[in-house]
């Protein structure tokens, strides 16, 4: 990571062996006709770039079926990970990297020639091949990165440069990746895939904006002040009607330093809520009351594990000491974990792993009522679930 982490292109060959994918392109389409499905097609009906044509789902199946055989497409279906398991098991393979860090995995299934045109990215990305092969072709070139917008085509469907230099360019087969750094251009086209298709598996990284985050914390921290009003007691006669004194200015310094963050503590509880919180979704799943000798008698011979489609961290400790124990956050929300028990468990949950009800006891055997109590309000709330219970 050193060498390579968002500093220049690394292609490694076979970094899969043998890899066969979860599912194939045809069983990925089907996905893309699902109702809860995040899929998009895109289809290049001229010798231009900008007669790319984009088209959004989800799909029904003749949308898929009438596809034009001789113009490039490209099916890009999102968020696999959540939407079949399998996919979700995959992202195992990268827990060198914070889960908070990992966006979603993404299919582009195409034909031979298809692709989704040269274009660059904010994010990190691992191009992934899983069935067919593909030419990507990049370029490290300061004109292609993704602000310049006079480099892109204008009033174009779909985000593509306008020119585009390959500076190198590879042949993926299944089993090989290539790591991409923000702002590298690239260029990935299908071949070789006939009498198939190509498909590529995006593993994309979160690459949150500074104005995001900026707006995201005084939201948060704006709530400090709600019901609160400007007042000058203050106030003297003017001369001047349309001058702003300085004790206005003063005054209003201290209104917004207000909801600057006296330590790291403060920011870690409003970062953790900011990155595990779900966008452009309200869960609205009714909760379902369980006792604590329910959850137990139904815990005792297999384990719960979280939901695939929400996001889960924990933060014990903080540069300047101030967070006094530790934070645990599920899909947006945070709680305080004290015990060494409730500790382990918001680990083992954060880390996506099985969590067993001797997870939740002390050193001495004994259940601990602060561990209990979160896994409870965790299952009650559907954040975990046993795996049996969603085969019935």
């Amino acid at each position: 990571m050193r060498e390579y982490w968002q500093k220049k292109p690394l292609l490694m060959r076979q970094a899969i062996p043998n890899f066969r994918p979860p599912l194939d392109g045809n069983e990925i389409a089907g996905l893309a006709c699902e109702e809860d499905a995040s899929a998009r097609i895109f289809v290049r009906e001229g010798d231009d770039e900008q007669s790319w044509r984009k088209k959004i789902g989800p799909f029904e199946e003749s949308d898929l079926t009438s596809l034009p055989e001789d113009k490039p497409w490209s099916l890009i279906v999102n968020d696999l990970d959540v939407q079949a398991q399998p996919f979700g098991d995959m992202l195992e393979l990268f827990n060198c990297f914070p889960r908070w860090r990992i966006s979603d995995i993404q299919a582009s299934v195409s034909p031979d020639g298809g692709g989704v045109g040269p274009h660059s990215d904010h994010f990190d990305v691992f191009l992934l091949q899983a069935e067919g092969e593909k030419v990507w072709a990049v370029a490290d070139n300061e004109e292609y990165w993704p602000d310049n917008d006079a480099a892109f085509v204008p009033e174009c469907e779909i985000r593509v440069l306008k020119s585009f230099v390959e500076d190198d360019s590879f042949t993926l087969v299944p089993g090989d990746m290539l790591y991409l750094p923000p702002k590298i251009a690239h260029n990935g086209v299908a071949t070789n895939s006939k009498p198939g298709v190509s498909v590529t598996l995006s593993i994309g990284f979160l690459a949150p904006t500074t104005d995001e985050l900026v707006l995201s914390y005084t939201q948060r921290a704006s709530e400090k002040l709600k019901g609160s009003r400007w007042s000058d007691p203050w106030l003297k006669p003017v001369e001047d009607v349309g001058a702003i004194s300085a004790e206005s200015i003063t005054y209003a310094s201290e209104i917004i330093k207000r909801t600057y963050p006296k330590n790291d503590a403060e920011v870690a509880r409003w970062f953790g809520c900011h990155t595990t919180a779900r966008t452009g979704e309200d869960d609205d799943a009714d909760e379902n009351e369980v006792s604590i000798e329910e959850l137990l008698a139904a815990w005792e011979h297999q384990g719960l594990v979280a939901r695939e489609d929400l996001r889960f961290a924990f933060v014990e400790k903080v540069a300047d000491d101030s967070l006094k124990n530790a934070l645990f956050f599920a899909n947006g929300e945070c709680w305080d974990v004290v015990s060494p028990a409730a500790v382990k468990t918001a680990t083992v949950i954060a880390n996506r792993g099985e969590l067993y009800e001797e997870d939740t006891q002390t050193e001495e055997c004994d259940f601990d009522d602060e561990a209990l109590k979160l896994a409870l309000t965790l299952f009650e709330r559907g954040y975990l679930y046993f795996p049996e219970d969603e085969d019935d």
